[in-house]
């Protein structure tokens, strides 16, 4: 499974039908969010059609926004007294 980031701009095997072929990452889960670079469409697709329609990662988005937008399982919180 590769690791994609917020902001990854990627190229797909497919075109849109606007001739446009890079997609921007908008959101990253179990759903990917991706804009069309050409049109600016907007789509959700699910993760498993999403890792087998890129051909190539393009350009890398900011580890920092992503890492901010994902949630944290593996936080050792402290347990609420009731």
């Amino acid at each position: 499974m590769a690791d994609y980031l917020i902001g990854d701009v990627v190229k797909m095997k497919k075109a849109h039908p606007c001739g446009g072929d890079t997609w921007e990452v908008l959101r990253i889960g179990m759903d990917f969010r991706i804009r069309c670079q050409t049109c600016g469409h907007s789509l959700l697709i699910p993760r498993s059609k999403f890792e087998k329609s890129v051909k190539v990662v393009l350009q890398r988005g900011d580890e920092a926004k992503t890492a901010q937008n994902r949630p944290l399982f593996d936080l050792n919180l402290p347990e609420k007294k009731e």
